[in-house]
């Protein structure tokens, strides 16, 4: 393991110097092959975060020169430093055009990206960033879908008639701009990854929509460093793809060589390693499948004559009888002590009849020697009239 690890390592280092050598000399000779392409450093995914997060055409260039979001690395002009980007915006035929251009010294501008903002024919909004065609080739279209419509949008069609053009140069920047050294592109890859704003949706198309969007900022464009340079145009080093969305999806096609493993950073290589195999939810199926062993506990009671659970609704109607447990309740409840009340009731009634009874004996008892006292000269009367009676008859 420990040989394993020092290998990793040893690996990691020649990748970080040689991706060192390789921003030192980004694409200003011909005769070195291109690890990176020029145009991965600056992202226009991270321009359309931006924007999305900007309320006016003054925040919008001041987050996008903000040292603290690092939405650029770019340095055209070699000085080792990131590029100023200033921003132009003009409004004609009811659409924005905004222009970004790199600051590269005294009265030397680059054009770099722009943005169009405009209405289709059902009046909804639209929103394209358009890569300048020597940096990233012809037609390099992103659209995004925010996730809710940027403050900056409204506050455009607010304010259409206003013209803004960036008072900064070369020399005289806002407070808040840094010169920050470049870093190395593979740092610049993983900032973005955390930098850009997933809950929007980022397509990318080969249509303008609005194709005079060129004349609109005709006065202020700018190609100074491309007329000085026109061996490292995108055409030159990249003649066989007509823009970067097609040399990245060529270049993600290929198989890569052990050196260029951990070289393979793009737009698209980062779109689909951002969900990293986590559509693996399948283990927790036989989770689910657990209750179907409950069955057999799922019994009818002898006194309901109910036919065995087979469906879900079944299951629910037997459950609650089983909750019930009825005979320990009357088990319980049936206690000796409810069947002693009645014999003490009973108790109590035959006492009751017995003395009533008694009574009654009593009271006949009385009546009885109360009579007998009366009748023993009724008797001797009977007796004494008895004799005369017969002899007067025997006479």
């Amino acid at each position: 393991m420990n040989s394993i690890y020092r290998n990793l390592l040893f690996l990691s280092v020649t990748v970080f110097f040689f991706s060192q050598m390789q921003t030192q000399a980004q694409g200003h000779s011909n005769s070195q092959p291109y690890q990176y392409d020029l145009s991965d450093y600056l992202d226009l995914e991270a321009i359309a975060t931006v924007f999305g997060e900007s309320k006016t055409i003054d925040d919008f260039e001041y987050k996008l020169n903000d040292y603290r979001n690092q939405v650029s690395n770019l340095d055209l002009n070699n000085d080792g430093y990131v590029d100023y980007l200033r921003v132009i915006k003009q409004y004609n035929r009811n659409t924005h055009v905004i222009l970004i251009q790199a600051v590269l010294g005294s009265s030397y501008y680059q054009d770099v990206a722009s943005v169009v903002v405009g209405k289709d024919v059902y009046g909804r909004d639209y929103i394209q960033f358009i890569g300048d065609s020597y940096l990233y080739g012809n037609d390099y279209i992103l659209e995004p879908v925010f996730q809710k419509r940027p403050k900056i949008v409204r506050w455009l069609w607010n304010e259409p008639n206003y013209v803004y053009v960036s008072k900064y140069y070369w020399g005289y920047y806002p407070t808040h701009f840094r010169l920050r050294p470049i870093i190395p592109v593979q740092h610049y890859f993983s900032h973005l990854k955390l930098f850009v704003n997933v809950h929007h949706h980022y397509y990318y198309t080969s249509k303008v929509l609005f194709p005079v969007y060129i004349d609109v900022i005709h006065p202020y464009r700018r190609n100074d460093y491309w007329k000085n340079h026109l061996d490292i145009r995108f055409e030159q080093r990249h003649k066989d793809y007509r823009n970067k969305g097609q040399f990245q999806y060529y270049k993600d096609k290929k198989k890569p060589d052990v050196k260029d493993k951990d070289v393979r950073h793009s737009e698209s290589y980062r779109r689909q390693n951002q969900q990293p195999a986590v559509r693996t939810p399948q283990r927790e199926q036989p989770a689910v499948r657990v209750p179907q062993k409950e069955q057999p506990v799922i019994k009818p009671q002898k006194d309901n004559k109910a036919t065995p659970a087979t469906t879900r609704e079944n299951r629910i109607t037997v459950k609650p009888q089983q909750e019930k447990k009825t005979p320990r309740v009357n088990e319980r409840k049936s206690t000796p002590t409810r069947e002693v009340k009645p014999e003490a009731q009973k108790q109590k009634v035959e006492a009751s009849k017995k003395v009533e009874t008694s009574k009654k004996v009593e009271a006949s008892k009385k009546v009885e020697s109360t009579s007998n006292k009366s009748t023993p000269s009724g008797r001797s009367s009977n007796t004494e009239r008895k004799p005369t009676t017969n002899t007067g008859g025997r006479r």
